[in-house]
C-alpha cells in the first residue's frame, strides 16, 4: 500500500507537466506503476488542466502543421514543454486558434488563407476581386455593401475607426488653421 501523501505528491508532479518517468525516477518506481497509481486514485494520467498537441488539433479542428505555424508566428505559446519537447497547452489556446483562423480569411470567398498568401487564397479571387476595377458604379456600390456589412458584424471597431477619424481630422484642422495664421 502506498502512503496517500505519496500519491498526492505524484498527483501534484503530474499536474505541473512531469512526465511519467519523472515521477518514476524521482519515487523510485516504475513508469508503469506511475501510470497505474495515477490511475486507480485519481482514474486518469492525463494532466487536467493543460491539453497535448493532440487534443489541441482536434479540439481546434486544425493540423499539426497549422499549430506549429501559429507557435512559428507568435500568435500561440504553449504553457509548458515536458520531455523530449513534447508541448502542453493552455485551453484557451484553442480559442485563440480559432479567433486566428477566422481572422485571417481571403477576402473574396472566405476561405483560410494558405501560408504564402496574404488577401486572396488564389489567384482566382485575386482576379475576381479586381474584376469591378474598371467599373467604378458597380464597384462603388459592392464597396458600400461590403463597408455596410462590416460596420453591423463590427460595431465596437468601427466605433473606434471613427473616433480616430475625427481626432486625425480635428488635429489636421488645427494644424491648417496654425499655418494660416
Amino acid at each position: 500500500m502506498v502512503a496517500q501523501t505519496r500519491i498526492d505528491a505524484i498527483r501534484r508532479m503530474r499536474q505541473s507537466g512531469a512526465s511519467l518517468q519523472q515521477i518514476a525516477s524521482r519515487f523510485g518506481i516504475s513508469r508503469q506503476r506511475a501510470s497505474q497509481l495515477l490511475a486507480k486514485y485519481y482514474g486518469s494520467t492525463r494532466i487536467r488542466d493543460l491539453l497535448t498537441s493532440t487534443d489541441l488539433v482536434r479540439l481546434a479542428g486544425c493540423t499539426q502543421s497549422y499549430i506549429r505555424k501559429l507557435q512559428r508566428r507568435g500568435v500561440i505559446q504553449p504553457a509548458k514543454v515536458v520531455g523530449r519537447g513534447r508541448k502542453l497547452w493552455k485551453p484557451e489556446t484553442i480559442s485563440t486558434v480559432n479567433i486566428y483562423a477566422d481572422s485571417h480569411r481571403c477576402r473574396v470567398c472566405n476561405r483560410p488563407l494558405p501560408s504564402n498568401r496574404q488577401v486572396y487564397c488564389s489567384h482566382m479571387c485575386y482576379i475576381e476581386a479586381y474584376k469591378y476595377k474598371n467599373r467604378p458604379e458597380q464597384a462603388r456600390k459592392l464597396h458600400r455593401e461590403r463597408v455596410t456589412k462590416w460596420i453591423a458584424d463590427h460595431r465596437e471597431q468601427a466605433r473606434q475607426i471613427e473616433q480616430r477619424k475625427q481626432r486625425k481630422y480635428r488635429a489636421k484642422k488645427l494644424a491648417r488653421r496654425y499655418h494660416d495664421t
